[in-house]
């Protein structure tokens, strides 16, 4: 992340000299940008990128790709609106899945014992961590999907369930929505910026994570061990 980071800050730094020495694909990037400006089919390609969407629900395509598709045929606005609709769309249909068929990989996973303090967590009594499923949405490595179906297992709140969603997922959508607004000029100070933010994003939402679950982890481990030493001596004496 350091080393990437670095990059993007002498790309911004040197973007000028850049948009001159790439020019010619900056201009090629520009008639393309005009010409879907151009098209008079954007309904048609509102139900492609639904079907996107649709597709999403059981295929492992980046979430990131399909908001950056959205960014780069319509408006920033548009886009926006186009895309919370559809996250929601996601969320829901992931949800109620769950609410039919259980918890799936993410309820298998957390079935480990050595996971119990992280299951016991997020189950929160048995009606669902709030601040679990706003977390998990602002952290780009955790799987949309799995927590989608493991809180519809639990018959979370709905209403509480898409409105968290959506705000631990706004930042994200914000970022690539942008990117796929800018992509037609790569070297602007708009689009470096934006991946420099999402790069931090990435890497400092993923490393705190890790911190958090090792320090959990280890918590739980001592206890365990204490209690199996008691456990011990209870049955020697």
């Amino acid at each position: 992340m350091t080393a990437l980071l670095i990059f993007l800050g002498l790309v911004l730094q040197n973007h000028a000299n850049l948009e001159i020495r790439f020019s010619v694909l900056i201009n090629w990037l520009s008639s393309v940008d005009y010409a879907i400006t151009k098209l008079d089919s954007n309904t048609e390609i509102l139900i492609c990128i639904f079907a996107l969407y649709i597709a999403k629900c059981q295929l492992p395509i980046p979430m990131s790709f399909l908001m950056m598709i959205s960014g780069v045929v319509f408006p920033m606005t548009q886009a926006i609106v186009i895309n919370i609709v559809f996250t929601s769309f996601f969320f829901t249909v992931k949800y109620f899945e769950g609410s039919f068929i259980g918890g799936g990989w993410t309820g298998m996973i957390l079935g480990i014992k050595k996971l119990k303090f992280l299951k016991e967590w997020i189950e929160f009594k048995g009606t669902g961590n709030p601040y679990v499923l706003f977390v998990s949405r602002l952290v780009p490595s955790i799987p949309p999907g799995m927590v989608s179906k493991y809180y519809g297992s639990m018959k979370y709140d709905f209403i509480y369930y898409i409105c968290l969603s959506i705000l631990g997922f706004s930042p994200r959508i914000y970022m690539y929505t942008t990117i796929g607004n800018a992509i037609f000029n790569p070297f602007s100070a708009r689009f470096i910026t934006m991946l420099i933010i999402v790069v931090a994003f990435t890497g400092i939402s993923v490393f705190a994570f890790n911190i958090f679950f090792g320090i959990k982890s280890k918590q739980m481990n001592q206890t365990l061990l204490i209690y199996s030493e008691k456990e011990k001596y209870r049955i020697v004496l």
